[in-house]
Formats: C-alpha cells, sequence, structure tokens
C-alpha cells in the first residue's frame, strides 16, 4: 500500500475511533457504506437507509440508539437525506452533526464523497497479484 493511502486510512481510522467513543449508532446509506464502516473499526450499530421511509429509519434508530451520527453521503442528495433524516429524529435521539462534520472533513480531503470510497483504501495491489496466483495453483491442478 502506497504511503499516502496509508495516511488517508490512517485518518479515517482515527475519526471511526471517536465515532465509537461518541455514539452508539451511526447511519449509513448502504450495505456498501456498512462494509467499509465496519472494516475501519466501527463496532456500534449500522442503521442502513437505502429503500426505507425516513419514519420508518427514524422509529428502529429511536428503538436501537440513544447517540447517533449520520453519515449519509457528502454529496447534495447525501446532504438533504441527513437533512431529513435529523429531522425525523429531532426530539427522539441526540443527533451528533459534529460527528459527522470530522468524518467528513477526513473523508473528502482525500476526494472521497461517500463511505464507501473509501473501500479502495483497503485494497493492496501485491495482495491481489498474491491471491491470483494462489487461484491458479489451487484451481487449475485441482481438476
Amino acid at each position: 500500500m502506497d504511503v499516502e493511502k496509508f495516511k488517508e486510512r490512517n485518518r479515517l481510522e482515527k475519526e471511526v475511533e471517536k465515532l465509537d467513543r461518541d455514539v452508539d449508532s451511526i447511519i449509513v446509506e448502504g450495505f456498501s457504506d456498512r462494509r467499509v464502516m465496519r472494516m475501519l473499526g466501527f463496532e456500534g450499530k449500522i442503521f442502513e437507509s437505502a429503500e426505507r421511509t425516513h419514519e420508518d429509519l427514524a422509529e428502529d434508530v429511536e428503538r436501537g440508539s440513544d447517540r447517533v451520527a449520520i453519515l449519509t453521503d457528502f454529496d447534495s442528495h447525501g446532504k438533504e437525506q441527513n437533512r431529513e433524516i435529523r429531522q425525523h429524529l429531532t426530539g427522539k435521539v441526540d443527533v451528533l452533526s459534529s460527528a459527522r462534520k470530522e468524518f467528513g472533513k477526513q473523508l473528502t480531503s482525500g476526494g472521497r464523497m461517500a463511505v464507501e470510497d473509501a473501500a479502495p483504501l483497503f485494497e493492496d495491489k501485491e495482495e491481489k497479484f498474491v491471491d491470483a496466483a494462489l487461484d491458479r495453483i489451487f484451481f487449475t491442478g485441482s481438476n
């Protein structure tokens, strides 16, 4: 892994450590975002907003957490989703807007606009070559 990718991943992991300390759950858009947050080390509850009404999402979040960060995408659509979800959660749970802001600052500093965009930080070209070589050894020789 190149040095810049390592540094960016490390900064995001530090932000996720703060999230783990400050909130008991997060809201992301979809499964890929959930997967990346787990790779970054988030251990709390993760709610997905994709293909759900904001009312249903708010109801689940209210039942499952006290302090939440909304990490929808950091483009205009994601910001609008954040606003709408936050409105549905107001008065029900504590929404930490500062957590979104800090995580977003780190994510977008690397040119990434969505949590799932950080997935390449976990890919290593050398590992791919080793995996491909192992696949050839084990799968072509087993016929």
